[in-house]
């Protein structure tokens, strides 16, 4: 089993246009950089309970598919065009599509998510003797695609 680095991930992103809000770009998107941790929480499956008054033990259908949320931490560059990208879409709340390709490196395989979803946060940090960070939050809508890359 091949073992996979976090080393050279990269997240990317683009508004998308007022008129094109569900549907997926993967080309023209913009690099965030100085990314320090990503993390993508996946799917999840909702459940809807069914239980009638003559069952003894509670029962329950799948419901929907919860398509989950994106989060990081940078090292905070107020021209980095990611970041500009960010706060953009924060203020515009039009949906961004996203890629995330973990595991970039050379020689190695790779995993690639690609989606859409709406920025929900943003925020700045500041500490004694430290970097000025910053760490936002993405809501994914709709399905995403997950693909492994070489």
């Amino acid at each position: 089993m091949a073992q996979l680095i976090s080393y050279g991930s990269t997240f990317k992103i683009l508004a998308n246009a007022a008129n094109a809000q569900d549907t997926v770009v993967t080309s023209g998107l913009t690099t965030i950089g100085e990314i320090t941790s990503l993390s993508f929480d996946g799917v999840a499956q909702s459940t809807i309970e069914t239980t009638s008054l003559g069952s003894a033990v509670k029962i329950y259908q799948a419901g929907l598919l919860e398509p989950g949320s994106i989060s990081a931490e940078v090292n905070y560059d107020s021209d980095d065009a990611g970041i500009l990208v960010l706060q953009a879409g924060l203020t515009s709340r039009l949906k961004q599509s996203f890629e995330i390709v973990f595991g970039a490196v050379a020689n190695s395989t790779s995993t690639k998510v690609t989606g859409i979803g709406i920025v929900t946060s943003l925020s700045v940090k500041a500490g004694l003797d430290a970097v000025l960070t910053a760490s936002f939050t993405i809501k994914c809508s709709g399905a995403y695609t997950i693909t492994g890359t070489a």
